[in-house]
Formats: structure tokens, C-alpha cells, sequence
């Protein structure tokens, strides 16, 4: 029963049949925690993501764990809340249920600091999405840097010298990495960079709603507008209409990630679409390799996004 039941062979067909199906008759299913006892392994995944109710993570998830099916693995889902402690309550618990591996989707622990942390923790880990200060840390995600730059010579070369930035949070690494693309591109197109139209908030809609209102209303001049994620950039496009502006006549806006609901806002939002479920399938593949100690596994994969022009620009 045991040789059937673990695919080790040494049993007829017509045995192996009749065990399958006592099994299913008997709603048996293997006790995966005795079983890792013996074998060091649970074939079970973390995967620690910042927001679930983000609509950036569905995808990714989504990938995550078809392809942790494909490969015999399960995955335990914890959310943190953006926040650094119950990252690391929710990392230690599933420590505790003897995870093989662990995914970081956004995570906050992205200091060298945290590096020493998760090294302690003696199991393999993989960063997505949003990449470690120490750069040689496993990390599956998309060019940040590119992708913002993108956006920008996208707004330059179609009439746009004055760009507003409503980034993310500065603590943040991929914050970091836009900042960077958005001012690569002024350079490069011989535009000076003006901190003063640089802002930051965390991703939440209320907040590019209330940054965005409090800049119009303080008379500031807004021709374009560059969103460092499409979260922000609905509310920063219902600030601007609730305004008496006019998208794109007035302001065109731009974000980043191509979320779901992009495409179907009153101005579908131009924006870089992150190539969402290819990172969950990438990390997994990566993280998996870890694990099973493959040496040919990349220590950071980079993956092209697609630059997504709609009607708001």
C-alpha cells in the first residue's frame, strides 16, 4: 500500500487499482506532517504578501500557486498589512508549520538588517516584486528603473515637460528604483528635475485622491501626471475630474502595474503593465530550486514589463 500510495512502484496494476480506490472509498488523504518527519520535507511553500487585498497580487498568487501544483508543492498564504511586525509574526508562523521555502511578495523586509534575519532562519527564500537593499538577495520581479523611465519618455515625446511624480512611500525599494527611472528620463530629454513636483504616499486610493486635490488646490500648475501605481492614479484621476479638469486635455496621468480595474475606469489609465502572473510562476520556479538544491538557479530574474497606452493620456 505504501509503495503505491508513494509512487515507488512494485505492485501490478490490477493492485494498484484496487488500493486507489479503498483510498478514495475511505477518504484517505497522507498524513503530510508524519510523512516530513521522515522524509525533512512538507512539499509546503509560505508565501508572505503585503496586501492581499491589493488587486496587484491576485495575479501573482494566481501564478504562485499553479505552478506549486505543477511541481508537487502546497502553499500557505499569510498577509502582513504593509506592516514590518506582523511580517515577521506572520514569517515565524509559518516557520512553524515546517515550510519548506518562503516567497516575499512586497515585503518590508528589505534591509540589510532583515537580510541577517532571514538568513537565521536556515530556510531558502525568494524576494518578489519589490527587491532587497543587498541586490544579491534572490529576487523575481520587473525592471523598475526601465519601466518608470518608459513612462516618462512616453509623456515627454508625446508633449509633456512639466511631470508631476506621485510616487509610493520612500521606504520602499521600488519607490527608490521609479524615482530613478523618472529622472534617468529628464535627464536624458534635457529636462531639469524639480524635487518640488515629486510627492509621497503610501498606495492606497484615498491617499492619491487627497494628495492630488490638496496640490491642485494650492494652484500649482499640472499638465501630466506620473502615478508610481495605478492604485494611486484612481484616485489622483477622480481628484482631477472632481476638479473640473478635463483627462487628457487638461492633465494627462499615467500609473504603473496595469491592475485589473485600469482598463475600465471613466479614463482608461495608460500604465506599465507589470507581467503579474509570470513573477508569481517565476518565484515559485526559483524558490522551488532552492530548495531541491539545484546549482544552475538565477539569484535575481528580471522580467520585462509592456508599456499599455489608453485614453487618459
Amino acid at each position: 500500500v505504501s509503495k503505491v500510495l508513494n509512487n515507488h512502484g512494485g505492485a501490478s496494476k490490477a493492485t494498484q487499482a484496487r488500493v486507489h480506490e479503498i483510498a478514495k472509498r475511505l477518504n484517505y488523504s497522507p498524513n503530510i506532517v508524519a510523512k516530513s518527519l521522515k522524509v525533512n520535507k512538507t512539499k509546503t511553500l509560505g508565501l508572505v504578501v503585503s496586501d492581499s487585498s491589493h488587486s496587484f497580487f491576485g495575479a501573482v498568487i494566481k501564478g504562485a500557486q499553479e505552478e506549486a501544483a505543477q511541481l508537487g508543492y502546497n502553499i500557505i498564504l499569510a498577509n502582513t498589512n504593509r506592516d514590518k511586525e506582523n511580517e515577521k509574526e506572520a514569517i515565524n508562523t509559518l516557520i512553524g508549520k515546517r515550510i519548506d521555502g518562503l516567497l516575499l511578495a512586497s515585503s518590508r523586509l528589505t534591509q540589510r538588517s532583515d537580510i541577517r534575519y532571514l538568513d537565521s532562519l536556515n530556510i531558502p527564500y525568494v524576494f518578489l516584486i519589490r527587491r532587497s537593499e543587498d541586490k544579491k538577495a534572490p529576487f523575481v520581479g520587473n525592471d523598475n528603473i526601465a519601466g518608470s523611465k518608459a513612462i516618462v519618455d512616453h509623456l515627454i515625446k508625446t508633449g509633456s515637460s512639466r511631470i508631476h511624480f506621485l510616487n509610493m512611500d520612500k521606504a520602499s525599494t521600488s519607490s527608490a528604483d521609479r524615482l530613478k527611472g523618472y529622472t534617468a528620463a529628464l535627464k536624458d530629454n534635457g529636462i531639469k528635475y524639480d524635487p518640488s513636483l515629486v510627492y509621497n504616499t503610501k498606495p492606497d486610493i484615498q491617499e492619491g485622491y487627497t494628495v492630488i486635490r490638496n496640490i491642485l488646490e494650492s494652484g500649482q500648475r499640472m499638465e501630466a501626471l506620473f502615478c508610481g501605481c495605478d492604485i494611486l492614479g484612481i484616485g489622483a484621476m477622480e481628484a482631477i475630474l472632481e476638479y473640473g479638469l478635463k483627462i487628457p486635455k487638461d492633465v494627462r496621468v499615467c500609473g504603473y502595474d496595469d491592475i485589473e480595474f485600469a482598463a475600465y475606469l471613466r479614463r482608461p489609465l495608460t500604465t506599465m503593465r507589470q507581467p503579474k502572473q509570470s513573477i508569481g510562476v517565476k518565484g515559485i520556479e526559483n524558490l522551488v530550486a532552492r530548495v531541491e538544491g539545484i546549482d544552475d538557479k538565477q539569484n535575481v530574474v528580471v522580467l520585462k514589463s509592456e508599456l499599455v497606452v489608453r485614453e487618459s493620456t
